[in-house]
């Protein structure tokens, strides 16, 4: 998958990095097999372009959406109180981003840490 990062003034495509489909899939995978109550994962770029996701069947809320959620800090754009969302920077330079819906649960909170050390532990962003 190819990640363009932005578009110079001359229509030249700069690209700012090349990522594996597969390992950014495996990766959704990973963070999916940590709550078992994942519903939804969304990767995207700072400007809400989604890079990858993982989204369940019954989700009723669109791609686009969860995209906008990721990029969003005062907007919200998914009103549902049954589901928590988790948002995290994936690189230091906050360039990429990952939401990740979960259905309400106690137990998630739990499961925080092994998330922290699953982005850190990761190389491709």
């Amino acid at each position: 998958m190819i990640i363009l990062d932005h578009i110079d003034g001359l229509g030249v495509v700069i690209l700012d990095n090349l990522i594996n489909e597969s390992e950014v899939k495996y990766f959704l995978y990973r963070i999916e097999k940590n709550f078992p109550n994942f519903v939804a994962g969304i990767i995207t770029d700072r400007h809400g372009f989604p890079v990858a996701s993982k989204i369940s069947n019954k989700l009723w809320i669109l791609e686009n959406t969860l995209a906008l959620s990721a990029i969003t800090k005062n907007k919200v754009f998914i009103e549902d109180s049954k589901l928590v969302q988790i948002k995290r920077d994936l690189d230091k330079s906050k360039n990429y981003k990952l939401l990740i819906l979960l259905q309400k649960s106690k137990e998630y909170k739990s499961r925080l840490k092994p998330l922290k050390s699953l982005i850190k532990s990761q190389d491709l962003f």
